[in-house]
């Protein structure tokens, strides 16, 4: 390896399929004079956030754009408040990962499609998945939650409470929801990592023994993320609601960056081995739409996953001098190891020179994305299949 020669960073010429996906990411953004972080500050929306989680008159060729909108307003303007009648603790955002499916646009197999994912601005605690093919019917509220390992907690976007009146496909089809990872308490700098020991953490602080009794004993239903405007009823307490934070707090914008989603692969069965580039997991399992700040501290779940999207942001920006200031630029970034650091860089490659889909298909590929070796791997060999 040349490490004088700048594109020798990210092992990949112009016709390489790195390469390839490199030039088009920048490509994408030459259009923005001037970027902020990874993201066009021209597309930092100054809509409020209740209004960006409404998917039903947006663009439909635009899904990725206005996630990165969301994204940034949830980790820098905005944070979760969770109060009860005597005390309020609130928590900065981390780590968040999108999940939309949008008939004929966006239709992303790994969203849940709940119907309580319909309705844009509202928590949704995991229930069981929808069976591919079938309507999920709405259970009765406080009930059929997600135990033990398994909880969750979403926000939901799709469309707008004046909007899910309208019948038509998009409107009552239209479904997804912004996994929370990852939570910073605000009073102690206490990170709380993982989506089942996050909603753990939001049990304690609200004092529910469960999140049944959260729901109707605590909430009493009232699952809405934002406060009642301004002239409109009174907001109930107890309460789970997101808070803008304002500009006086004097919080500087933090560096945002994006990843694929955690937990994810492609063992599904129903992937056929001959060409399945078209099969919506193939072509969605890879979506850059884990979003997350300070790398360094995320160090519970999702290294590789974590360092892929530190990776390829450092590769775009395209500005440190030789390869040994890139593998230094990435440790200083994420906490790794140098000698980690260059281990996972080699899996990656591997995977962009040699690597074959079909080991990941079926039983094989369990759990293929739970360790960062196999998942670069895996990443490398998906970057390779992208078109030129």
């Amino acid at each position: 390896m040349n490490t004088g020669n700048k594109r020798e960073l990210h092992s990949a010429s112009p016709n390489s399929s790195e390469g390839g996906a490199l030039k088009r990411r920048r490509l994408a953004s030459s259009a923005c004079p001037v970027a902020t972080e990874d993201v066009c500050s021209e597309r930092i929306s100054q809509k409020p956030l209740r209004k960006m989680l409404d998917f039903s008159q947006s663009p439909m060729d635009d899904t990725e754009g206005i996630f990165t909108e969301i994204a940034h307003s949830l980790l820098n303007d905005h944070r979760l408040s969770v109060r009860t009648e005597d005390s309020t603790t609130e928590y900065d955002f981390m780590e968040v990962e999108f999940y939309l499916y949008r008939p004929g646009c966006h239709e992303d197999p790994f969203t849940h499609r709940s119907h309580e994912q319909q309705q844009a601005g509202q928590w949704y605690f995991h229930r069981a998945p929808r069976r591919s093919g079938t309507e999920q019917p709405l259970k009765a509220q406080g009930s059929g939650y997600r135990g033990g390992t398994r909880k969750g907690l979403d926000l939901t976007i799709g469309v707008s409470p004046e909007t899910t009146s309208t019948e038509n496909s998009q409107t009552t089809h239209t479904r997804g929801g912004i996994l929370l990872r990852t939570l910073r308490r605000v009073s102690d700098k206490k990170i709380i990592s993982g989506p089942s020991l996050l909603v753990d953490e939001i049990l304690r602080a609200s004092r529910a023994k469960s999140i049944t009794e959260l729901v109707t004993a605590r909430l009493h239903g009232d699952i809405s993320a934002f406060s009642a405007p301004i002239g409109g009823a009174t907001d109930s307490v107890p309460h789970l609601r997101l808070v803008h934070v304002q500009s006086s707090t004097g919080r500087s914008k933090l560096r945002v960056f994006r990843s694929p989603r955690i937990g994810l692969d492609l063992s599904n069965p129903e992937i056929p081995r001959e060409d399945p580039r078209q099969h919506p997991r193939v072509q969605f399992v890879a979506k850059p739409y884990r979003y997350f700040v300070h790398p360094h501290l995320l160090t519970a779940n999702g290294r590789g996953q974590t360092f892929l999207g530190v990776y390829r942001q450092c590769a775009d920006r395209n500005h440190l001098d030789s390869h040994d200031d890139f593998i230094e630029e990435i440790v200083r970034l994420t906490g790794l190891k140098p000698q980690t650091t260059k281990n996972y860089l080699a899996e990656y490659r591997g995977g962009l020179e040699r690597g074959q889909l079909k080991i990941f298909l079926g039983t094989a590929g369990k759990g293929a994305s739970a360790t960062p070796t196999t998942f670069l791997r895996m990443m490398g060999t998906l970057a390779k299949l992208e078109p030129q």
